[in-house]
């Protein structure tokens, strides 16, 4: 007993962990590749082999947050080609979706930002979901021309103000404000804006370098100029940072301010500073900004002998820029001939996803997207029948869970000899199940009869002497007014009217 709750303890530990680190590449990066790589040893002492991959998928999320692409990329495509489980798998794409989106290759970036939010379902850490969900709704959008889709950032905020990390509440609502900045709607992006610091304010969690980028960009369209020069000041002292670009990214934006409102030698100096930042971390895109802006300050003052040099210079950044693009895609494109046949068991991981682990039936994910479907399609009748075996907890506390899981198992069986050949069928959770019939209630009621006759009729004495098992379910018709929520409830109506009426029986419309 004590054994085993140190080892919830530790898998409590581990959970834990996990949800701190993936929020925390949304926040600041010092110190967290060794703290991830602290995370995989102990949760491989552990013998928890999925948390110790994704430890080692956060050090690589970090390598491409820094400008080590080759590094980040090769290591996701090297776990996919491991055959990782689906979550690990999952997270792979996410990886790779933001290192691809980084270098530039956005069509194969949102390829990877799918498949990355497909694979998890519900059951999966909240903090993985928030994460993929983010990724999508940049890649989505970033592949958009003309006014940006706001759903995916909509869902993307959901779950992340129900998991309640402030650092990825504040990057959904940055990634969406920049978006919105991006296509001339600056009401809708300063309103964003103020939530970021709402959030901010309320946790205590000072916005990261990016996020002050956004907002000062926005502020500064809204012609708020002192202010945002206020909070860049203040980010350049005392703000954290995630992408190797932010404090670049804030040092060019104070320029621009400072070369707007004249002081065009504030701006060198900040500039200057600037290229300081981004020679050191071999940020040649940023560098190469920096070069071009540099080269229009001299210009101004009619320092034409050093416009010229910059602009030679900003010539060079870029070419090496697009160098080290064209190598880091390179290594990349030899990691993906070592990945083709992860890349082709991706529908494999996707189907499991949908698949219940205990019985092999559709799980709840699948059968609503199924339902989800049909009321979208309509078009002839349809019915749907809950079922819920009677009595199961006494079957667990009498016979033991695994007796109670061979029922599951023999349970499902049996749904698939009697029904699935003129329907379909699935696992709801616990011991409640649920079968979609193309066919009107009086149809459906005769089909799950002879279902309730099966289960009641079979052998459990050879899972268990004296074992019973007996199903009530409830059958209902589509209606044209219905949606999934209220065919459902209309269904469990009737199902706890067959409990009620003494249970093993099928009651209908």
């Amino acid at each position: 007993m004590v054994d085993t709750a140190v080892r919830a303890d530790a898998r409590n530990r581990l959970d834990e962990e996990l949800t701190a680190l993936i929020a925390a590449v949304y926040a600041s990066h010092d110190g967290l590749a060794e703290r991830a790589l602290a995370f995989e040893r102990a949760a491989s002492e552990a013998g928890d082999e999925r948390k110790a991959s994704l430890g080692r998928l956060v050090r690589a999320d970090i390598d491409n947050r820094n400008g080590r692409w080759a590094e980040g990329l090769q290591t996701a495509y090297a776990m996919l080609h491991d055959g990782a489980d689906r979550v690990v798998a999952a997270h792979a794409h996410a990886v790779l979706a933001g290192g691809l989106w980084r270098l530039g290759d956005n069509a194969e970036a949102v390829e990877h930002a799918f498949q990355s939010d497909r694979l998890l379902t519900e059951d999966d850490p909240l903090c993985l979901r928030v994460d993929h969900a983010l990724i999508l709704a940049i890649q989505v959008n970033d592949q958009r021309m003309g006014k940006a889709s706001e759903s995916e950032y909509r869902w993307a905020q959901e779950l992340a103000e129900q998991l309640g990390e402030p650092d990825m509440i504040v990057a959904n609502l940055n990634n969406w404000a920049w978006g919105l900045l991006q296509n001339g709607d600056i009401t809708a992006a300063l309103a964003l804006a103020q939530r970021m610091f709402t959030v901010s304010e309320s946790s205590g969690r000072l916005l990261n370098t990016n996020c002050v980028d956004t907002v000062a960009r926005i502020l500064v369209a809204d012609g708020q100029t002192g202010r945002a020069a206020e909070i860049l000041q203040a980010a350049l002292v005392e703000a954290p940072s995630t992408d190797s670009d932010g404090i670049p990214a804030c040092l060019i934006a104070m320029a621009e301010i400072k070369r707007g409102a004249g002081d065009v030698a504030a701006a060198i100096e900040l500039l200057e500073r600037c290229r300081t930042t981004t020679i050191s971390n071999r940020l040649a895109e940023m560098d190469a900004h920096a070069l071009r802006l540099l080269a229009d300050c001299h210009a101004e003052t009619g320092d034409f002998e050093s416009a010229y040099r910059e602009m030679v210079e900003f010539q060079d950044a870029w070419t090496r820029r697009r160098s080290e693009q064209s190598e880091a895609l390179t290594l990349v494109t030899q990691a993906r001939f070592a990945v083709d046949e992860a890349r082709r068991n991706t529908e494999h991981f996707r189907k499991l996803a949908e698949r219940d682990a205990l019985t092999g039936m559709w799980n709840r994910r699948r059968c609503d997207a199924h339902l989800a479907a049909r009321l979208e399609a309509r078009g002839g009748p349809f019915s749907v029948a809950i079922l819920d075996l009677d009595h199961f907890k006494q079957i667990n506390d009498t016979y033991s869970h695994a007796v109670g899981d061979d029922v599951l198992r023999q349970v499902a069986a049996l749904l698939r000899q009697v029904a699935e050949p003129i329907g379909r069928s699935g696992r709801h959770g616990g011991e409640e199940f649920v079968v979609y019939v193309d066919a009107d209630r009086g149809s459906a009621a005769r089909l799950c009869e002879r279902l309730r006759l099966a289960i009641a009729s079979y052998d459990w004495s050879s899972l268990a002497p004296g074992m019973h098992v007996t199903t009530s379910i409830g059958v209902t018709e589509l209606r044209p007014e219905d949606d999934s929520r209220a065919v459902l409830a209309r269904a469990d109506s009737h199902l706890y009217e067959a409990k009620n009426a003494g249970r093993n029986r099928v009651v209908a419309d």
